[in-house]
């Protein structure tokens, strides 16, 4: 059995911000995957081994706040990096 590395989510308007971030995390062994905005990240398929959600909480439209109410809603999953 081949173990999934655990994935980070990073979400997050500021470009420099997302890879750094992005950077740090993966020097750590960690997958990671970036997006610019919160309907960005959810336009992805369903995540459904563990992860990590990093999101900043200022953002335009959808805020960081905003979107962890939406994941934290009945049927609410981390999207997939595919």
């Amino acid at each position: 059995m081949t173990a999934v590395a655990p994935m980070i989510f990073v979400v997050d308007d500021d470009l420099a911000v997302r890879k750094s971030l992005t950077r740090l995390l993966a020097s750590a062994g960690y997958a990671v995957t970036a997006s610019a905005a919160p309907r960005e990240f959810l336009a992805c398929e369903p995540y459904t081994d563990p992860c990590c959600l990093v999101l900043d909480v200022r953002m335009p439209g959808v805020t960081g706040l905003d979107l962890q109410e939406t994941l934290a809603a009945p049927g609410g999953a981390c999207p997939s990096s595919s």
